[in-house]
């Protein structure tokens, strides 16, 4: 028995070092430097195993090929880059290669701004590589443009290159490219350069036409910013809300706020991830991302609701966190509301000294949209004293009463998950994406299974209406206005309805840390509107000036202040056919 018992010891202890062996075969891959045309080549990479930022050095083999084999098995390797070794700036790092390295294979960077990483297929060291030909468009693929653009292509070797526009894959059969070219409109550029020596590649280069924003004062309305959609005001209805103080650092529990709201109380919606520590933020949490604002009024109370997502993660560091770590109760953060109370007033939410409320250095949010009166609480909702601020005699803001109003806690409190009625959480696919990318409609995906309905949160507050110096029938006949800002450190990082103010300097470094973004302590000011509550207020809609089309084309209705109406009912709406644009009378 014992001899046996040793047999199987040993037998367990080879095939354990077999095992052990077939998943610690050596990899090596390859990387092509002609484009980067560094000096050093560095690889970087992360989770099992991983290295120290800036990574580890890569063998020179060839003038432009430099080699790398990994010390150990890697398929639990969730992505890799290259750098030059320097261990800053994006200009001398490319993008994320994010899969398994193969075998063999070579990888080439294709340059600029943390440019792309293409896998070229395997190499063979000595062997027959017909060097591959690589285009250079100048300016480089990504840029935008006002009116046009003209972009020039070089190629290394000597190649020919081949080209569409269509974006159909180019051939030897396509156009060949002779001169730079001139794009008036979004392109998509394909080329597929050849040499004379057999070697091949095609290349994909884009190039968008800059989206107008729209006048200040108007808002961004597109297929998923959404303001006062279809009319909607919220609802002329009571909310029994109820706010139990808690022991954990929700400080207090909003009881059964998930079914107090419906879509038909929705007044605004934005899209996750269009906050600043989405296009250059690392380790950014927790989190403050507004998606959508729901509200509600009665004869004593306003009753808003917003719902923050979590929806934001880093691409170095902690990724999705189940732990609720991205909890915006998490923290003692700054929760901000602008209201648009009355029409003929307004200020910018500037003390007497200079400096903007709770801002103790200067000035960070400033309003230009027709704010008076601002609401400034914690993220948790019993920490601090929470108050509603109006303008005094000098249009200043004060922390003397009657101009700084406190409300008697608790009034306000947090419950973990979604609404049932959001069936879809839109936001940009990539990450570090052009804030200009959210002023259209390309580039979204929905991203509600990314993390568990309990991994976002839902704030609501019930705000006495003597305490706003409103009433029911004010709301009912006047209407008032409300915008929902997003603060991480002192600054706005996002804000719905979205004001771009909130992404102005959304890709320049942090002062205190060059990882994250400038808005946290930047200048910003409010130009664009809140969404309405109760009455929709003025018309929006100016000089209307009609323009025959050759074909016409799909109608689409706006009613008088200037939102999108799917179904419009009775009344006078705006109808928008291409170019042609008509009042018309719904009976």
């Amino acid at each position: 028995m014992k001899f046996l018992q040793k047999c199987i010891v040993l037998l367990t202890i080879f095939l354990g070092c077999q095992a052990a062996n077939s998943f610690a075969q050596n990899v090596t891959i390859y990387y092509d430097n002609s484009v980067t045309g560094w000096a050093n080549v560095n690889i970087h990479y992360w989770s099992d195993p991983s290295t120290n930022w800036p990574g580890v050095a890569l063998t020179k083999i060839t003038d432009t090929v430099w080699e790398y084999t990994f010390p150990s098995d890697v398929s639990g390797l969730d992505g890799f880059l290259f750098c030059d070794g320097s261990g800053s700036g994006d200009e001398n790092q490319t993008a994320d290669c994010k899969q398994v390295p193969l075998d063999g294979h070579i990888y080439l960077g294709h340059g600029g701004a943390k440019g792309e990483v293409s896998d070229e297929g395997l190499y063979e060291p000595g062997g027959d590589n017909p060097q591959k030909p690589v285009v250079v468009a100048d300016p480089v693929s990504g840029t935008r443009f006002d009116d046009s653009i003209t972009v020039t292509l070089t190629v290394s070797p000597d190649a020919t290159i081949y080209y569409t526009l269509s974006g159909d894959e180019p051939s030897e059969a396509s156009s060949v490219y002779s001169a730079p070219l001139t794009f008036t409109e979004s392109t998509t550029l394909k080329t597929y350069a050849v040499t004379s020596e057999g070697g091949s590649r095609s290349q994909t280069f884009t190039y968008k036409k800059r989206v107008p924003l729209p006048p200040s004062g108007s808002n961004v309305i597109t297929d998923y910013y959404k303001v006062n959609p279809d009319g909607k005001s919220g609802s002329n209805r009571t909310i029994d809300m109820n706010f139990q103080r808690t022991g954990d650092n929700r400080m207090c529990e909003a009881v059964g706020a998930l079914s107090h709201w419906t879509d038909d109380d929705l007044i605004a919606q934005g899209v996750a991830r269009d906050i600043a520590s989405a296009i250059k933020g690392k380790h950014e949490y927790p989190c403050n991302d507004s998606y959508a604002i729901y509200a509600a009024y009665d004869s004593e109370n306003l009753y808003l609701g917003v719902q923050y997502v979590y929806s934001v993660w880093d691409i170095y560091g902690d990724g999705i966190l189940w732990n609720g770590a991205a909890k915006p109760y998490n923290m003692d953060g700054r929760l901000m509301i602008a209201f648009d109370l009355d029409p003929e007033k307004s200020f910018a939410g500037v003390l007497a000294n200079g400096n903007t409320i709770w801002d103790a250095d200067g000035q960070y949010n400033k309003f230009d949209n027709g704010t008076d009166c601002i609401w400034l609480g914690s993220s948790k909702s019993t920490v601090g004293t929470p108050g509603l601020f109006f303008p005094d005699a000098n249009g200043n803001a004060s922390y003397d009463s009657p101009y700084c109003v406190s409300i008697t806690a608790p009034f306000y409190g947090c419950a973990d998950g979604l609404l049932p009625c959001i069936e879809n959480i839109w936001g940009q696919e990539k990450f570090e994406y052009d804030p200009e990318d959210l002023l259209g409609n390309e580039g979204f995906v929905d991203i509600l299974g990314l993390a568990n309905d309990d991994q976002h949160t839902f704030y609501e507050w019930k705000f006495p209406l003597d305490k706003l110096g409103i009433t029911e029938d004010y709301i009912k006949n006047e209407g008032i206005g409300v915008m929902v800002i997003d603060t991480y450190g002192q600054g706005a990082i996002g804000s719905t309805p979205f004001d771009p103010t909130v992404l102005d300097n959304a890709d320049v470094s942090y002062s205190k840390d060059p990882s994250t973004s400038n808005e946290k302590e930047d200048l910003d000011i409010f130009t664009y509107a809140h969404a309405r509550i109760g009455k929709m207020g003025t018309t929006a809609v100016r000089d209307i000036i009609s323009v025959e089309d050759a074909e016409p084309a799909a109608p689409v209705y706006y009613n008088l202040q200037g939102v999108k109406v799917a179904n419009p009912q009775s009344g006078i709406f705006i109808e928008v056919r291409g170019n042609k644009i008509t009042k018309k009378v719904v009976k």
